[in-house]
């Protein structure tokens, strides 16, 4: 009876333990069913978000770029049709997605058996139908509506405005049946009033302080190079003067100074011939006689008749007649005044018949005291004595005042401060100082005695520590010098 009842008991308990381990496997399969449903439509609720928020994004981002890209467009065209840089164009883009229609194509590996389910699963629907949504493979992008609206100034005439609204309908595609609109406006562009308070606005608040940085920069230069370091910077200009000069001195061996009042009166006088020629269409009557010629003039006329010195006189500038005037003989200076004072009408051919001859006699002039200064003072100084001692024992007189005329390098020292600066200026510092170093002591002191200190301490400097001059270049410089007094005393400066 007992083992009966043990193996009773054995079955049962088999039986229990395996309907518990099938309860125990369906609740397990049951929850991970739940489970992996939840977490597939927690899957597409989150891909359908990301999908809608992507769509958004992506449909404003083509809104801009396309309206974007449309006003550029037009508004290059438009420049180019107008000629003017005022043109506003605003373009409104509607857009509309559009979903495409899709055919399910079954797949030709599948096997299908009549009676037999086709085996599809929950989880292979959901993720075909989130990976589709991702991909946005199912819509499309058109433009619903366009509104374009163009703002011209008010100076472009009526016919290029319609001009310009042909070319901007044919070039955006408007088309009033889908509801486009284009309007084409005017109006006078205003132009931006200055204001003080921009001032402190970016970016002209950078370009404020860049302007008070370089104040503030300037100041502390200044500072530097008048403060302690006054004679250091002194040193540097000195040296970098001296050179300059040297540079223009070797520039101008072959061409004279010409910075006298008389180079430059002689300038105005050739500048006004060249007035009057270009005004009459030739040259100007009398337009050789010049500084040159002053000497060969008054000789010529001093044997004229009062009436022909009165026609010369009258189409000279007027400096160049005051000083012919003035040498002439009293007797024959009043009456050429006389004559000129009263008003008559010349014969053509007659004025040309004196102009003529003149021109003739001043050619062909020969002698006289300006020829033999001119001869002397290209002569070394003991032949300029040997020449002067001859004309002498001819005639007293003309040596006297060819003499007087002679102007010799130690002449220097009789000139006053101006004086000596005005031959330094045009000579230069370094020249000055060469010639003066070959000249005696004498004449040096004298110098030194009436120029400023700060100019006798240039010229000592140039002496000291200037390169030395050939022999050849010292007589050159040395009749510079002498034309550039000759001049400056021709014009009363010295």
């Amino acid at each position: 009876m007992k083992p009966k009842l043990q193996v009773a008991n054995s079955r049962l308990l088999i039986l229990i333990t395996e309907l518990f381990n099938r309860l125990k496997t369906m609740i397990f399969n049951s929850i991970f069913g739940i489970a992996f449903i939840v977490i597939c439509n927690f899957q597409f609720a989150i891909g359908n978000y990301v999908h809608a928020q992507k769509e958004a994004k992506t449909s404003i981002e083509t809104k801009i770029a396309l309206e974007t890209n449309l006003e550029n467009r037009l508004k290059r065209i438009l420049t180019e049709i107008t000629g003017s840089e005022k043109i506003v164009i605003i373009v409104n883009v509607q857009l509309e997605n559009e979903k495409k229609e899709k055919r399910q194509e079954q797949k030709k590996d599948e096997m299908i058996l009549p009676g037999v389910p086709i085996k599809e699963t929950l989880t292979e629907k959901k993720v075909e139908s989130v990976m589709l949504s991702a991909l946005g493979d199912d819509t499309r992008t058109l433009i619903k509506k366009l509104s374009v609206t163009i703002i011209l100034d008010k100076s472009i005439p009526p016919s290029v405005v319609e001009i310009v609204k042909k070319v901007a309908a044919g070039l955006l595609g408007i088309e009033p049946e889908r509801g486009d609109e284009l309007s084409v406006q005017q109006m006078n562009f205003q132009k931006n009033q200055f204001k003080w308070s921009s001032l402190i606005l970016p970016p002209n608040l950078y370009w404020l302080l860049a302007a008070i940085a370089c104040i503030g920069l300037t100041l502390t230069l200044s500072l530097f190079l008048f403060g302690p370091f006054q004679k250091f910077a002194k040193d540097i200009v000195a040296a970098a003067v001296s050179s300059a000069a040297s540079i223009k001195e070797k520039s101008s061996e072959q061409s004279p100074v010409s910075l006298s009042i008389g180079a430059l009166q002689e300038m105005e006088h050739k500048q006004e011939q060249k007035i009057a020629a270009a005004y009459d269409g030739k040259e100007p009557l009398f337009s050789f006689i010049n500084e040159n010629s002053i000497e060969k003039v008054i000789h010529i006329l001093g044997n004229e008749p009062e009436k022909n010195i009165a026609v010369i006189v009258n189409y000279l500038p007027s400096d160049i007649a005051a000083l012919i005037l003035n040498k002439l003989p009293a007797d024959k200076r009043r009456n050429a005044l006389s004559l000129l004072s009263k008003t008559e009408i010349l014969n053509p051919e007659e004025v040309k018949r004196i102009e003529t001859d003149l021109k003739k006699r001043i050619e062909y002039f020969f002698g006289g005291a300006e020829i033999l200064t001119r001869i002397i003072d290209n002569s070394p100084e003991a032949v300029q004595q040997a020449i002067i001692s001859d004309i002498k024992n001819i005639n007293p007189d003309l040596a006297e005042k060819i003499n007087s005329y002679i102007i010799r390098i130690d002449m220097l020292a009789a000139l006053d401060t101006s004086g000596i600066q005005l031959v330094i200026k045009q000579i230069g510092t370094y020249v000055f100082g060469q010639i003066l170093k070959t000249l005696p002591s004498e004449t040096q002191e004298k110098i030194f005695s009436v120029l400023p200190a700060g100019a006798a301490a240039r010229v000592k400097q140039e002496m000291e520590l200037g390169k030395p001059l050939p022999a050849n270049r010292i007589e050159r410089e040395k009749r510079r010098i002498l034309n550039t007094m000759r001049r400056l005393k021709e014009a009363g400066m010295i």
